[in-house]
């Protein structure tokens, strides 16, 4: 028995730094560029407004931590900007995601996760009042379900994934999905890097947040880069 602890006590002594701080938590970081399409309207009060919202590209960062803790879920942290601009000026739909989920299953070639999603709209608009023109804020946090899914190919650096937070409460709909294809450029002990582009689709429809109604979709394809230390 002494002789066991001793031969496992050098082999963690020798592994590398970064083998053995995978096992205990993995950090992810990551981007992408959103060449997303934008329609749709808004209004403030009774006031409804038709934008012509112009097409823009939009980004997403994030970082997520993922551990060995039973209970206690991973946390992931996503800026989304979604700035467009109108007849009437900038309108900004950003939101912050707060996403607490579970690995429900994970291995080498397929993970699913489970989990819930705090969206956190820090937005304002550009709205007509009875002879002026002024920009209105608004403020609200909706709390989605969230899943996740991977799909890698066998003896190859390709994987398919998507994920989606959706919640529909009366008038109200928020959805974000994404769907792509991945490509692992970097595979080693300490960092692995990613390449992935897809297509991604976001439901904006609020109802009566700050006196402000929205019924906003954007959509298009996107490309990424993610970092796993």
């Amino acid at each position: 028995m002494y002789k066991k602890t001793l031969v496992l006590a050098v082999a963690l002594a020798v592994a590398p730094a970064s083998a053995l701080a995978d096992t205990v938590f993995g950090v992810y970081a990551g981007g992408q560029f959103w060449d997303a399409d934008s329609e749709g309207e808004y209004a403030f009060a009774s006031n409804v407004i038709e934008p012509n919202f112009e097409d823009e590209n939009q980004s997403s960062y994030y970082i997520a931590l993922e551990h060995p803790v039973p209970f206690i879920p991973n946390i992931k942290v996503r800026e989304n900007s979604l700035e467009v601009t109108s007849d009437y000026g900038k309108n900004d739909f950003s939101h912050r995601d707060y996403i607490f989920y579970y690995e429900i299953f994970d291995n080498d070639l397929v993970s699913f996760d489970i989990g819930v999603n705090a969206m956190d709209f820090d937005g304002s608009l550009w709205v007509l009042g009875s002879d002026t023109i002024g920009r209105q804020d608004f403020s609200v946090v909706v709390p989605t379900a969230y899943v996740a899914a991977r799909v890698g190919i066998p003896a190859t650096d390709w994987t398919f994934f998507a994920d989606a937070s959706a919640l529909s409460v009366k008038d109200s709909k928020v959805q974000d999905a994404q769907i792509g294809v991945e490509y692992r450029l970097v595979d080693n002990l300490a960092v692995d890097v990613s390449l992935n582009a897809g297509y991604r689709h976001s439901v904006i429809e609020l109802d009566d947040v700050d006196n402000i109604y929205s019924d906003v979709t954007f959509k298009g394809p996107f490309v990424g880069v993610e970092v796993h230390f």
